[in-house]
C-alpha cells in the first residue's frame, strides 16, 4: 500500500468513529476540570483506547490524570498528543475537550494503518496545560523518552501554522503582616495588603515601559478575611511573558523589585514563589510544511502567523525545546473570537468544531505517517531542530 492509500485509510478511519468522536468532546465539555484533576477526561478517553484493544498505562510519569499508549514497531516514534484541561469559571474556553479527543482519533486511525510501516505512534494524555506545566513533569517522568518528533494542534480562530507562543513564568507573591484592630489600633498592625497593593502599583507603572512583545498581568488571590481587620496575608498571582529567553530573565528581576520595595517599605514580609518556566514555542519548519500540505489535501490553508498576533504559553514550548514539534492552530470559529471566553466555550461545542477536530486527527495522523515513511523529512526535521538548538 502507497503512503496515498494510507493517508485515504485514515480519513476512512477517523470518519468512521467520528460520532464516538464528537461524544467524547461534547461529554469531556460538558463536564470541565481543571488543571491534575481532569479525572472524567483521562478515564474516558483511556476508557475508549481500551475499548479499541489499545493497553493504556494509565498515571504516566506519575501524574494521576496522563496516560501512554503506543501502536507500531521500530522506529522513528511520533508521539500525537492531547490535552482536556478546562479553565476556572468558563470551563472549555480554551478549546481542550477537542484537542484530547482529535489525538485519539490520530492514534487510532494511524494505527490500523500501519500494517508494512517502520515507527511507532505514541499518544501522550496531557494534564494540566492551563495551570500546573503538566508536560514538563511528564518529560521529567520519561512519557516522551526515545520521542523523535511532537505533534498537536489547537483550536482557534484562523488557520495558523507557526503561531507566536510567548515563554512564560508564574509568580506566586504572598506578603505577611500582623493583624490588628483596624479601627481601635491600627497602628498595631503591619498591612499586608497595602505593601501588596504597593507592589501592584509599581508593576503597573513598569508595565509602561515593558517592550509591546511581553506582558505581565495577574490576580489578587487574597486581600485580607474581614474589613474591620489589618490584612495580616496578602497575595496575588502573576504571569510574565516574552518572546526573549534574555528579556524575559530581565523582567522577572524588575517585577520581583516592585514588590521587594513594597515590602521594605510597608513592613510586610515577601515570600515569592517561581514557577518552572514554559518555553518559547519552536515550530519546526519542515514539520510545519508537511501538516500544511496535509491540511491543504484535506480542504483547508494554513496561514503564517501574523506580526501583530500572540497566542499566550504553553509547556508545549519545554517539549518543542527538546524535540521536534508542531502547535498549529485550526479554526473552529466562523470569524475572530477571542480565546479564553464564554464565546469560545460556546464554539467549542459547535459543529464547525466537531468538524474541525475531525480534520485535525486527520492531519495529525497523515503527519506522523510522513515522518515515518519519508526518510528525507525525518532529516530535515532533524537538522533543523538541531540548527535552531545551536
Amino acid at each position: 500500500m502507497d503512503t496515498a492509500a494510507r493517508k485515504k485509510r485514515i480519513g476512512e478511519r477517523v470518519e468512521g468513529r467520528a460520532k464516538d468522536l464528537d461524544r467524547l468532546a461534547l461529554e469531556i465539555h460538558s463536564r470541565p476540570e481543571l488543571a491534575f484533576e481532569e479525572r472524567f477526561a483521562a478515564d474516558s478517553l483511556a476508557d475508549y483506547l481500551e475499548s479499541e484493544k489499545v493497553t493504556v498505562q494509565r498515571g504516566a510519569g506519575g501524574l494521576e490524570t496522563a496516560f501512554v499508549a503506543e501502536a507500531g514497531s521500530g522506529g522513528p516514534v511520533v508521539a500525537i498528543l492531547g490535552e482536556y484541561d478546562a479553565l476556572p469559571g468558563i470551563g472549555h474556553g480554551c478549546g481542550h475537550n477537542l484537542m484530547g479527543t482529535a489525538a485519539v482519533g490520530a492514534f487510532l486511525a494511524l494505527r490500523d494503518t500501519l500494517d508494512g510501516v517502520r515507527g511507532r505512534v505514541r499518544i501522550v494524555g496531557c494534564p494540566a496545560e492551563e495551570r500546573g506545566n503538566g508536560k514538563v513533569l511528564l518529560m521529567a517522568g520519561g512519557a516522551f523518552e526515545g520521542v523523535e518528533a511532537a505533534l498537536m494542534y489547537h483550536p482557534g480562530d484562523r488557520d495558523e501554522i507557526d503561531p507566536l507562543m510567548l515563554a512564560m513564568v508564574n509568580l506566586d507573591v504572598e506578603l505577611l503582616g500582623k493583624a490588628a484592630h483596624a479601627a481601635a489600633e491600627p497602628y498595631d498592625g503591619v498591612n499586608a495588603l497595602d505593601g501588596l497593593v504597593l507592589g501592584w502599583n509599581a508593576m503597573s507603572a513598569l508595565r509602561l515601559l515593558v517592550r509591546s512583545d511581553s506582558r505581565i498581568h495577574g490576580i489578587i488571590t487574597d486581600g485580607g478575611k474581614a474589613a474591620n481587620i489589618i490584612p495580616d496575608r496578602a497575595a496575588a498571582r502573576l504571569m510574565v511573558r516574552s518572546p526573549d529567553n534574555a528579556y524575559l530573565a530581565d523582567l522577572r528581576r524588575r517585577v520581583l523589585a516592585c514588590f521587594e520595595g513594597a515590602a521594605v517599605a510597608t513592613g510586610a514580609e515577601l515570600r515569592p514563589m517561581w514557577s518552572e518556566v514554559c518555553e518559547v514555542v519552536n515550530t519546526n519548519r519542515p514539520l510545519a510544511e508537511a501538516f500544511a500540505e496535509n491540511v491543504r489535501s484535506l480542504g483547508r490553508t494554513m496561514q503564517p502567523r501574523r506580526p501583530s498576533d500572540t497566542h499566550g504559553s504553553t509547556d508545549m514550548g519545554n517539549v518543542t525545546t527538546a524535540i521536534p514539534g508542531i502547535h498549529p492552530f485550526l479554526s473552529i470559529t466562523e470569524g475572530s473570537v477571542p480565546g479564553h471566553s464564554v464565546a469560545f466555550t460556546e464554539a467549542a461545542r459547535a459543529p464547525r468544531a466537531l468538524a474541525t477536530m475531525h480534520l485535525a486527527a486527520k492531519a495529525l495522523a497523515m503527519t506522523a505517517l510522513d515522518v515515518m515513511t519519508e526518510p528525507a523529512l525525518l532529516k530535515r526535521m532533524k537538522e533543523a531542530h538541531d540548527g535552531r538548538a545551536a
